[in-house]
């Protein structure tokens, strides 16, 4: 009778020595991540990298990564941030920072997306201005040479003037004049180079309207750009050329097409 009675005392203090055990065998030998995920803490070096990060932790971390210019970490932390925490208060951190750490890395491609997605998703937020800008010169550093396609010169325009026009009192609108004129002396240039093509080829009304098009539009870059004596040259002989009504043969009747 008295075995009966002491013996599920017994059981219980030995059930704890059995759970130890049962740990003890878990930990030794190969460290499963089962293993490491419940008691990574206390045994082993520390805690799972299984275990989720805080939306705070992952703010900090990745504006660490940021100061450390170490920008596909933060790349990772961010977009962990956003993925796992939408609701977070960090979270439109997250959406500005993608962005950052695309244009510090020099992605600039996707820099101007993540950027563009923040403006379509807080138009009110107090740093759009500094958003549109850095949209601006994600397009501006994009550009290659001034012989080629000026898409992302046309691209930079339109949001240096959508800046300026939205934000005149900005900041940011007084740097993205400064971009614009910029941009407004590469497309000078460029046309600049398409007319002297045009006019050693002898097309004449092609040249014309390309100068013409520089005196319209960009005066100002193309006088910054020392092109004025040289454009009313060759206007003036293109006028003089036109009007003498003699139509030079094509360039592709000439090859033989």
């Amino acid at each position: 009778m008295l075995f009966s009675s002491c013996q599920p005392q017994k059981r219980f203090r030995f059930f704890p020595h059995c759970l130890l055990m049962a740990v003890l065998l878990l930990t030794s030998g190969c460290n499963t991540s089962l293993t490491q995920y419940y008691f990574g803490d206390l045994f082993g070096k520390g805690k799972s990298s299984t275990i989720e990060k805080s939306a705070e932790q992952l703010a900090m971390d990745g504006m660490q990564q940021m100061r450390d210019k170490d920008y596909d970490d933060a790349l990772k932390s961010f977009q962990k941030l956003k993925e796992h925490y939408p609701y977070s208060k960090y979270a439109i951190l997250a959406e500005l920072k993608l962005g950052d750490a695309h244009f510090y890395n020099k992605d600039y491609s996707n820099a101007a997306i993540a950027y563009e997605e923040f403006a379509r998703l807080h138009p009110r937020n107090e740093v759009v201005p500094y958003v549109l800008y850095q949209i601006g010169m994600c397009h501006f550093l994009s550009f290659s040479t001034v012989d080629r396609d000026q898409e992302e010169t046309r691209l930079a325009m339109e949001a240096f003037q959508r800046l300026i026009q939205t934000y005149p009192e900005s900041e940011y609108a007084q740097r993205g004049k400064k971009q614009l004129f910029e941009c407004q002396k590469r497309m000078a240039a460029y046309e600049f180079q398409v007319a002297q093509f045009y006019f050693r080829l002898e097309e004449y009304p092609s040249a014309k309207d390309r100068l013409d098009l520089i005196n319209r539009t960009y005066p100002e870059a193309a006088r910054e750009l020392g092109y004025e004596e040289e454009i009313g040259r060759m206007l003036a002989q293109c006028r003089e050329e036109i009007a003498k009504g003699k139509k030079k043969p094509s360039i592709w009747t000439r090859m033989g097409f």
